[in-house]
């Protein structure tokens, strides 16, 4: 399960989670492996407070996480199923279809964007190098 970005704030780390039966190998599972995309859980970032769940929506989040694990439940946006092998990757993010309808025009220009500056950053970092 992929968690969300700032659990462990303020320390950047990304966060997954595996759940595994023991005593029987990967391998031999008839099942496809099911991922989640639990990346918003409610809580919010507050100054000298952390991480907390404001509105009250946790355990709402929690208990609807909780059952779409045990029943192995697929959601688009949240969780897939993918066969997966020790040379895969193993996380959602890897096997989750995106959801092109939601994207506007000016989340595209800002990617675009984002992305011309970071170009430029890097050119511009690689030619100091070489004086």
């Amino acid at each position: 399960m992929s968690m969300p970005p700032e659990l462990f704030s303020p320390v950047g780390v990304v966060t997954c989670i595996m759940v595994f039966t023991a005593s029987i190998p990967h391998k031999t599972s008839k099942k496809k492996t099911w991922f989640g995309y639990w990346r918003d859980d409610g809580f919010i970032k507050i100054k000298n407070l952390g991480r907390v769940d404001r509105d009250h929506t946790w355990p709402a989040i929690r208990d609807k996480w909780v059952e779409q694990f045990r029943n192995r439940e697929v959601h688009p946006g949240e969780s897939v199923t993918a066969e997966v092998g020790p040379e895969d990757e193993w996380v959602a993010e890897a096997y989750m279809e995106t959801d092109y309808s939601t994207i506007t025009q000016g989340d595209f220009e800002k990617s675009l964007l984002d992305y011309a500056l970071f170009s430029l950053s890097q050119n511009q970092s690689t030619e100091g190098d070489e004086e």
